[in-house]
């Protein structure tokens, strides 16, 4: 009874612009939509169980959103650490990850099985049930304080937020990395080893003069197609203990140059190893010369002769069409 005239007296107004005014609002709406969705029978409405269903995760989108900016503002300097999500990839790494996270714990939880995957369902349902428990404990604690003070955040809800964020950044790591390919330590490695590589081959081209940074700042499109072939020239011959080291076996490269091995063996021993490296590096720089704004459409057609022609003889269209710009 407290509790009700409580909330009939300090609820706070949906206009309000503080933080936990909005959470207030926002878990209220997800708990009418939970409590609706609990009382339908699917099987009678199908249709109004899908959008139910689509609305209540919506709905738990908002309401995680509002907690993270409510753990930047009150425990900015305990935030648990996300490095690991530059592993995933970038199809998954979007605005609404959080909450099919929070789905999926709740749905692991209640004796789910995700996606087929039995063995790691298991695996992941004690700490799915230990992340489902702590976030209602930080629910009922930010509601509670709504209702009493909108501008104190207390050290006990302090430490549930702290508790859930860890929960959270640790079930968010072991459940994508169960349901997609995330890369090993080394396979990030290996492509920043490729960053590098490009990074290092248009720091090049300016020292000499072959590019100016308002032809990179522009986005020139002929120039984005140039930097990748002119990466692959530069990691054959001034860089050849880099990525693109070919005395690696196939597997051990970047997954962007893995498909191509055998092509860039052959485009090295037919190339480099024929004309020697100090001709193979004045023809790479005669690359860098031939870059300006006039001949970009010359340049586009008729760059690294050597290699295109290897391409076409060896390169099938139909496979790997978008890797490293080398298809027309």
């Amino acid at each position: 009874m407290m509790n009700r005239f409580r909330k009939w007296l300090y609820k706070p107004k949906r206009s309000d612009p503080q933080l936990l005014a909005q959470f207030y609002h926002a878990d209220e709406e997800l708990s009418q939509v939970a409590a609706e969705l609990d009382s339908l029978d699917g099987r009678k409405d199908p249709q109004r169980c899908t959008l139910l269903v689509s609305q209540f995760r919506s709905c738990q989108d908002n309401v995680l959103n509002i907690i993270n900016q409510i753990m930047d503002v009150c425990i900015p300097q305990d935030r648990a650490p996300r490095d690991f999500c530059v592993k995933f990839p970038e199809e998954i790494r979007h605005d609404n990850l959080a909450g099919q996270l929070w789905f999926g714990a709740e749905c692991l939880a209640a004796g789910s099985i995700i996606m087929n995957r039995e063995l790691e369902s298991m695996a992941m349902r004690p700490l799915a049930k230990e992340l489902t428990r702590s976030l209602e404990d930080v629910r009922g604690a930010l509601r509670d304080q709504a209702l009493r003070d909108l501008n104190t955040y207390t050290e006990k809800m302090r430490e549930a937020l702290r508790h859930f964020d860890v929960l959270f950044a640790e079930f968010e790591l072991s459940y994508v990395s169960a349901m997609v390919p995330v890369k090993s330590p080394r396979e990030y490695y290996v492509q920043q080893e490729v960053i590098v590589l490009f990074c290092e081959t248009v720091e090049r081209a300016l020292d000499f003069g072959y590019l100016t940074q308002d032809m990179i700042d522009d986005y020139e499109p002929a120039l984005m197609f140039t930097i990748p072939r002119l990466a692959i020239v530069c990691g054959l011959v001034v860089y050849a203990d880099g990525p693109l080291n070919l005395d690696r076996k196939a597997e051990d490269m970047s997954e962007l140059f893995r498909p191509f091995h055998t092509l860039l063996r052959k485009i090295r021993l037919t190339h480099i190893t024929g004309i020697g490296r100090k001709e193979w590096r004045k023809r790479a720089e005669a690359v860098f010369k031939e870059i300006t704004a006039k001949n970009f459409p010359k340049l586009k057609k008729n760059l690294c002769p050597q290699i295109q022609e290897t391409v076409k003889e060896n390169y099938k269209p139909d496979e790997h069409k978008t890797h490293l710009g080398l298809s027309q």
